[in-house]
């Protein structure tokens, strides 16, 4: 069994605060996050309360801010929908009204464009010379696209403007 190397414990307010503003050297963490990395530390509930009302008073620690940090991270990320970002902020405690408030921020026809833009990464690799084919390539992209968070409506419209087969195509005339 691994054991952490630094069993950091902190018996008062002023060294679980301090701390808190070392972890928030490196990163924004939310609210739940701190006080999840404060428990492993053994810091007790009062003193947790307090280090956590003292970084949102400073505003070390904001929610919306963090929020924001985490959508701006996903536009960063081409080929993930917002289905990916609630799960995300989700993973976080982040309060649904804000997760509405930054999903809501993502416009459909971007959302569209990326979803294109990942299909065609994952149809790059896929060699489609019968129908049999392009049925299962269809299936595996449905798939794909599914697992990085765009919705179903989007996924059609892909599929439908992406794959088709004719007997035509397979014509070597």
């Amino acid at each position: 069994m691994l054991s952490r190397k630094n069993n950091k414990t902190f018996d008062n307010e002023k060294d679980a605060y301090n701390y808190a503003l070392t972890l928030l050297n490196y990163r924004d963490y939310s609210i739940w996050e701190m006080q999840e990395r404060l428990k492993k530390c053994s810091v007790s509930e009062s003193d947790i309360k307090a280090v956590i009302d003292k970084l949102c008073g400073y505003g070390f620690l904001d929610e919306k801010r963090y929020a924001q940090r985490v959508y701006d991270s996903w536009l960063s990320k081409k080929y993930y929908g917002k289905g990916r970002l609630k799960t995300d902020l989700q993973k976080r405690n982040i309060s649904d009204e804000l997760i509405a408030e930054v999903t809501g921020q993502a416009q459909e026809e971007a959302e569209l464009a990326r979803c294109m833009a990942a299909a065609d990464t994952y149809l790059k690799k896929k060699k489609i010379n019968s129908f049999e084919d392009a049925m299962k390539v269809k299936a595996g992209l449905g798939r794909f696209l599914f697992a990085r968070g765009f919705a179903i409506d989007l996924i059609k419209k892909t599929m439908a403007d992406k794959i088709s087969f004719t007997a035509e195509d397979n014509c070597d005339y």
